[in-house]
């Protein structure tokens, strides 16, 4: 059982060892050497590199640009609520300057509209994967005895 809890939220993938001078890129899933990534992050990470690649990065970076430049005129105004938890940010600035992020699939970069910090990185931890979510309801449902 404990095993099965510690897997609840992802699948165990055969892993390769990073080698002292390369990596796994987790967007690509190429093997590149290290300084193709970005450095220095904390210090959890393999000698100090991030985990996605500049190149993967980079792109990243762009698509978000089309996107938010596509979709500008959408932007929320005051009286704004986030789709998914209802709460408003009452033209309150955060992160860098914005209240909302701009939610997207990462794999068709199709724009499904603005959500809150707090919604977005539920989202994106759960890998944007309705199976992800659908086990963390059950979760959340057992632990409360609700089934």
């Amino acid at each position: 059982m404990e095993d099965d809890q510690l897997n609840l939220f992802y699948e165990v993938k055969d892993k390769v060892e990073d080698d002292s001078n390369t990596r796994v890129c987790r967007k690509c899933n190429e093997r590149k050497m290290l300084t193709s990534f970005f450095f220095p992050v904390d210090s959890g990470s393999f000698q100090g590199y991030k985990h996605t690649c500049k190149e993967c990065v980079s792109k990243a970076r762009v698509d978000l640009s089309v996107l938010k430049r596509i979709n500008k005129h959408k932007y929320p105004d005051e009286d704004y609520k986030c789709p998914i938890c209802g709460e408003g940010l009452g033209g309150k600035r955060l992160r860098g300057n914005t209240s909302w992020s701009l939610d997207h699939c990462h794999k068709t970069l199709k724009y499904r509209g603005y959500i809150c910090h707090n919604c977005n990185s539920g989202l994106g931890m759960l890998k944007d994967d309705i199976n992800l979510l659908t086990k963390g309801i059950e979760w959340i449902r057992k632990s409360e005895g609700e089934e």
